[in-house]
């Protein structure tokens, strides 16, 4: 499993329609094939910061996401506006928690 975590920064301007737009794409990127969780989050609206969080079965599924049409359009509609600190994890089942 890939595991995708991090965050989203931009200004006070930009966050309501980038907000927006990431929240938009959570429906329907949960039912792409491949797609285990996908969650965007306010983290701080005061400093315009969004918490993302995903997990895809594999790396293709990952990058068959990546390359859809909605994603390239996201980058390019907000393209300068916002900076990215994710971390991307490998999860393997003998790193799975029993809970």
């Amino acid at each position: 499993m890939i595991v995708i975590t991090g965050q989203i920064f931009t200004d006070q301007e930009t966050l309501p329609a980038l907000y927006s737009r990431l929240k938009s794409l959570c429906e329907p990127s949960r039912a792409e094939d491949g797609c285990i969780f996908y969650h965007m989050a306010m983290e701080d609206e005061a400093n315009g910061t969004i918490m993302a969080m995903e997990g895809w079965r594999d790396q293709a599924a990952l990058e068959k996401h990546l390359s859809l049409p909605s994603i390239a359009k996201l980058l390019a509609d907000f393209d300068g506006k916002f900076r990215n600190d994710v971390t991307i994890h490998e999860v393997s089942s003998s790193q799975k928690m029993a809970v």
